[in-house]
């Protein structure tokens, strides 16, 4: 008898949960989610520092081991405040990488497919621009453009939409 081992898939339900209970854990009613700060609330530092040339693709990583997120400081405020919340969802999920650490890249496609990337990927997504806070912006104000709304939610675009593809 041979057993048929299936591989991990991601748990997007669980991450949408856990963000929707940070955002009441943190008593947090209406945008922007600052990512920094809910890191901080979870023990977690924030630095921020010039990546050097060869690393300029690298938005960020958290380090396990030290309970802190480094930050691209070359990166735009609405990318810095996803890529906090990505590292953040890796560990409120307890993501375990063995070396330690892991790494947000640019524009990998393979990385992103990932499950473990996939879920932090979700739960930045649904900390960052609540599905709540989505809807009542756009049911009050119905022109309301993508890019409006990432000032509003302190993300990007793409993230805005993204978010409402999955309303």
């Amino acid at each position: 008898m041979s057993t048929v081992v299936r591989p991990r898939v991601a748990d997007f339900t669980a991450a949408r949960q856990l963000a929707r209970t940070v955002l009441e854990e943190n008593f947090i009613i209406r945008p922007p989610v600052i990512a920094e700060r809910l890191a901080k609330t979870y023990g977690l530092e924030v630095v921020y520092g010039d990546f050097k040339p060869q690393h300029s693709h690298v938005a960020g990583f958290i380090d396990f081991a030290r309970n802190t997120i480094a930050v691209n400081a070359l990166d735009s405020a609405p990318r810095q405040n996803f890529t906090v919340a990505h590292e953040l969802g890796h560990y409120l999920l307890k993501h375990s990488v063995e070396d330690g650490y892991t790494v947000l890249l640019r524009n990998t496609d393979d990385i992103i497919r990932t499950p473990i990337e996939q879920e932090a990927n979700c739960f930045a997504a649904n900390v960052l621009v609540p599905g709540q806070f989505l809807l009542e912006y756009l049911d009050n104000y119905p022109h309301v453009t993508d890019q409006q709304l990432a000032g509003v939610f302190g993300v990007s675009a793409s993230v805005i939409r993204f978010r409402k593809l999955y309303l």
